[in-house]
């Protein structure tokens, strides 16, 4: 996504939308009431007797509701025109428009709330992900950048043959602690959100369970027909690098599921969730780490809606970790049961 113009003392940003992503995040930062300003077409009748047909505008729609068509990469929002050319007479009808990648639109508000210019950024600053592709001769560590693909480090392993059997081990052992501890140093300095581990055979799976422990982080894994810098650009040819980009929101809230469920058994005045309890926690400043089901969003309760809003909000203002996911995943799901909001509190809340 690309911000083209930010006016926030006229309550206006003006976007493109680049990918499939990009209409995610729109989904989430749109709300009822908003305004969007976009190029769309509509059909129209000329005058008595003439057929109708669609005429490209540019119309200003007050959002009622935001529906998003995963499997066809559209966004449709629909509302009422508050902006239009007069001669059509279209001003005060519904319309619904629909964007994809590479629209252009204007998106008009009251007051813009940090977290949404938060998840618009965020959608601005491209993940980075780190591959580590090897086999038994070379591992080849890089950066998949927004710039493209940034070659970090290779290590060689130089291992004796198999008929030195201890020195094999021994030399094949070294040889891997060396490519995690590379890989390692690489996401401290390049501040990489996800990570790959690819190449032919296990050793692919031993680094990965070694990067695992390390970073406390998940680390997807795949296979490629060889290792090294040749297998870099193999594997970017697969679909686990738009997975693990697109997973991202998804592991992160899984992470935060899992430590609230272990509270919720040990120290449960450390959790909280459903709108009421987690709103409550939020006013003392007290929510960390906040996982949403994006589809409380969107309630039709406007009371219940708001709330949610004003949780989401609160964290942010006092730096708690925010994450937003889908009800249909299945980290969704299982929040669901929980009211659609969980959060791991920084202190207890003894609640009566």
């Amino acid at each position: 996504m690309k911000v083209l113009e930010e006016d926030l003392r006229n309550g206006y940003v003006r976007i493109l939308v680049e990918d499939r992503d990009d209409l995610w995040v729109l989904f989430m930062v749109l709300r009822k009431g908003d305004v969007v300003y976009a190029r769309t077409t509509r059909e129209v009748k000329p005058g008595e007797g003439g057929s109708s047909r669609r005429i490209p505008m540019t119309l200003g729609v007050r959002v009622e509701a935001v529906e998003f068509q995963e499997f066809t990469e559209r966004l449709r929002i629909r509302g009422v025109v508050v902006e239009g050319p007069e001669e059509y007479g279209v001003k005060g009808h519904y319309h619904t428009i629909n964007v994809s990648p590479g629209d252009q639109l204007t998106i008009v508000r009251d007051s813009w709330s940090r977290h949404s210019l938060d998840l618009l950024k965020k959608s601005v600053k491209r993940k980075r992900v780190l591959l580590v592709v090897l086999d038994y001769e070379d591992a080849c560590i890089a950066v998949l950048t927004e710039q493209g693909v940034k070659y970090v480090n290779e290590v060689h392993s130089e291992l004796p043959g198999k008929m030195y059997r201890v020195n094999h081990e021994k030399a094949v052992e070294d040889y891997l602690s060396e490519v995690v501890s590379a890989s390692i140093n690489t996401v401290q300095q390049e501040g990489v959100d996800a990570v790959i581990a690819a190449g032919p055979g296990d050793l692919k799976n031993r680094v990965a369970e070694a990067l695992k422990t390390a970073l406390r982080r998940h680390v997807y894994v795949d296979s490629t027909s060889t290792g090294g810098c040749q297998g870099v650009a193999e594997l970017l040819r697969r679909d686990v690098v738009k997975q693990a980009v697109g997973e991202l929101s998804l592991v992160k809230a899984g992470e935060i599921l899992e430590e609230f469920k272990r509270l919720i058994v040990k120290d449960p005045e450390l959790v909280a969730y459903g709108v009421d309890d987690v709103y409550e926690a939020a006013s003392y400043g007290s929510v960390s780490k906040l996982v949403v089901v994006h589809e409380m969003l969107h309630e039709a309760d406007d009371e219940r809606r708001s709330r949610v809003y004003e949780v989401l909000e609160k964290a942010h203002e006092t730096g708690g970790e925010v994450v937003i996911v889908p009800g249909r995943s299945d980290v969704g799901a299982e929040i669901q049961g929980f009211g659609g909001v969980i959060a791991v509190l920084r202190y207890r809340l003894f609640r009566g």
